[in-house]
């Protein structure tokens, strides 16, 4: 019983299987879902296993045939889905398959797109931001060009100017670079080292090297001092070269760096041979006035506007205790034996000097050394510059003590203090002038020395061939006419003669003959009164005071400057004279002959300027005032004296002049002579355009 109902059961449970997997693989049949074939599947089999068990229980137990016949059909059914299923599965899967495959390409392929459209957003932002930053790249590449190429105007411009000023300057500049290859000179390099210009068109550096190395006159120390600077890259040298022609040349070295890289090293050359000169004329001006200073009585000093000392005589370095003048310098008057009450009281009046620009002269200050009490005469005078501006102050100190005694003493020591200030003034400007005059009265010596040599020396021989030539002359004249008489006595010469005559060209010697000795003649006058020039303008026979006749001096001196009469533009000075009529002068011939000299060779030095007139003229007048006074004047039409040396104009040693070309001394000797011998006058009147000098002395000297 109880297995007749397990079968039963089974086979009930079969069925609902079977149902199940029915309603299961319905929606497969339809291409629903994928997964109901699979579960179907399993069912059926599941169900195929309870028919099968329910058939071996039911043929085990031998039951009823209604059971076993509906166990059969059971198992039959079961079987013929299983088939139909694997059938089904086997040859239709694509119909249940490819819709569910196409629906997930589908999503796949959708999925794909939103991923693509999401690539290409991003891609385009990124072209965007990419063409962004090109844009960008190229602004600033074009920004930076154009910076660059203002840097490289500003460069050409900067090196534009460089050049210029190397050119302009007063050096000689040579470079080389790190490997000592010269790489730039200017122009002013090779005109101070005196290098031909074919020499520099070349532009063989090797070869003007070597002969810049012939010039030092020590050339072995020259190169090795080279040689030295180039193995020492980081050195800076300054020294002097003196050169074969005598030349002293500065030479200035310092290496070029930039970021602590080297680059070469650059040279200056500049000519200071009158600089040297110039300062070898002041040491011996310098200790020539510091010897007439110190045998003054005397204490003398000289300081700066700060009130430091720049000298002193011998008497105030005793007094101020130092051993010898040149320890002073640099030191104040609180470096020296003056206590801090004196010191105080010099530096007090120093200022007020200096800030008041007058002269504080003989105060009284009285000095106590241990138990003597001494009395010093002070006088500081204010020292000035050529625009008169106060460049430091002149201190004399004079030992009053003895004639501090009495009243009367007091009174003369006072006078005599002022005489002696007024005499060392005027001895200062006397040495000066005294110096000044040597040396201009040196120079007209031995040029009056020289012309009249040179005068006598032609003098000779220019008489010998005047004298003589009258007596050619006669001797020709007759043999002329004996010429002529042998013609006329022999009117047919031979063949031989007159071929002979033929060959000398006989009629043409009889003509040009007497003309050649009357040109000789003509030439000898001139060499004659040009001789005669030469002595009246050198009067060595007429040191005396003496009438001479002025207007010959004047022609003598313009005689001797004929060859300077004419600019540096080639343009003929005109020579205007204006003579009256005057009667011979008293007057020292030789130094007038020099004031002339003088005057007029400024004049001529003023016409020869850049700037000089088309129409270049010096005119020379004269003529006798009713006084008994003779006037001389010598005008030009230059440029004119500026109105700011117009005052100095006759100081010694002033001038106007460049260096090395006036001494200063031509005017200051002039007035001497005017004002001092002859008790006359000298001035001079220059505006823009002329320039005049007025002299005037008395016709007859006072005896």
């Amino acid at each position: 019983m109880l297995n007749e109902l397990l079968i039963a059961t089974n086979s009930i449970i079969s069925l609902c299987y079977f149902i199940i997997a029915f309603l299961i693989l319905l929606p497969f049949l339809r291409g629903e879902q994928k997964n109901s074939l699979v579960l179907a599947t399993i069912l059926v089999f599941f169900s195929c296993a309870l028919g099968h068990g329910g058939h071996v229980l039911m043929m085990s137990s031998q039951h009823s045939p209604l059971l076993l016949k509906f166990q059969v059909g059971v198992d039959l059914m079961t079987a013929s889905v299983a088939i139909t299923y694997i059938a089904l599965r086997r040859y239709f899967s694509f119909l249940v398959d490819a819709p569910l495959l196409l629906n997930q390409a589908q999503e796949r392929l959708e999925v794909a797109n939103k991923e693509l459209k999401t690539l290409n957003t991003e891609l385009e932002f990124l072209v965007v931001e990419r063409t962004l930053e090109l844009s960008k790249a190229n602004d600033d590449l074009a920004a930076k060009a154009t910076e660059r190429q203002e840097i490289i105007a500003a460069l050409n411009r900067s090196n534009a100017f460089l050049k210029a000023q190397q050119e302009a300057g007063v050096d000689g500049i040579l470079v080389v670079d790190e490997n000592n290859q010269v790489v730039f000179y200017n122009q002013k390099f090779y005109e101070i080292w005196q290098i031909p210009e074919s020499l520099v068109q070349e532009g063989d550096d090797r070869k003007m090297l070597e002969l810049v190395l012939t010039k030092p006159l020590n050339g072995q120390e020259f190169l090795e001092k080279v040689d030295y600077l180039y193995q020492h890259k980081e050195m800076v040298s300054r020294d002097e070269i003196v050169l074969n022609d005598g030349r002293t040349l500065d030479r200035y070295t310092t290496p070029i760096y930039s970021q602590d890289i080297h680059y070469g090293r650059i040279w200056f050359f500049r000519d200071i041979t009158q600089l040297k000169n110039i300062e070898e004329e002041l040491r011996h001006s310098k200790a020539f006035l510091q010897q007439v200073i110190d045998v003054m009585p005397q204490a003398i000093g000289w300081k700066d506007c700060n009130s430091v000392y720049l000298g002193c005589n011998q008497q105030l370095a005793v007094m101020a205790g130092v051993a010898v003048p040149s320890q002073i310098i640099g030191k104040t008057d609180y470096d020296l034996a003056w206590n801090q009450f004196e010191a105080d009281f010099f530096r007090l009046w120093d200022a007020r000097v200096m800030d008041s620009n007058q002269a504080k002269l003989h105060l009284l200050k009285s000095r106590q050394e241990g138990e003597k009490l001494t009395w010093l005469d002070i006088s500081n005078i204010p020292l000035h510059d050529r625009e008169s501006k106060v460049i430091g102050l002149l201190a004399v100190i004079e030992d009053v003590t003895e004639r501090k005694a009495a009243t009367e003493a007091l009174q003369a020591s006072e006078t005599l203090l002022k005489q002696k200030a007024q005499q060392l003034e005027a001895t200062l400007q006397e040495l000066q002038h005294t110096q000044s005059q040597l040396i201009q009265s040196e120079k007209m010596s031995a040029l009056g020395q020289l012309v009249a040599g040179i005068a006598h020396e032609i003098n000779n021989p220019v008489n010998f061939i005047y004298g003589n030539l009258t007596h050619t002359n006669e001797y020709i004249q007759d043999l002329m006419r004996l010429l002529e008489c042998y013609q006329q006595v022999y009117p047919n010469p031979s063949p031989e003669l007159l071929e002979q005559m033929e060959e000398i060209d006989y009629q043409y010697i009889i003509t040009d003959l007497p003309l050649m000795l009357s040109s000789m003649k003509l030439g000898a006058e001139r060499i004659r009164e040009i001789v005669l020039s030469l002595r009246s303008f050198s009067r060595l026979d007429e040191a005396e005071m003496k009438a001479v006749n002025i207007h010959e001096g004047l022609d003598s001196t313009l005689l001797i400057l004929k060859s300077r009469l004419k600019t540096k533009a080639n343009r003929e000075i005109e020579i205007v004279k204006n003579y009256g009529n005057l009667p011979e002068v008293e007057c020292y011939a030789g130094q007038l002959n020099q004031v002339f000299m003088n005057i007029v060779s400024n004049a001529i030095d003023a016409l020869e300027t850049a700037s000089s007139p088309a129409n270049p003229r010096i005119e020379i007048g004269t003529y006798l005032e009713e006084k008994g006074r003779v006037i001389i004047t010598i005008t030009d039409n230059g440029e004119g004296i500026p109105e700011s040396a117009q005052p100095n104009i006759f100081n010694p040693f002033f001038t106007t002049k460049p260096v090395g070309k006036g001494t200063g001394l031509g005017l200051s000797i002039s007035y001497q002579i005017i004002a001092r011998e002859h008790g006359g006058i000298l001035k001079f009147k220059s505006t823009q355009g002329r320039t005049e000098f007025w002299i005037e002395i008395p016709l007859k000297q006072k005896s």
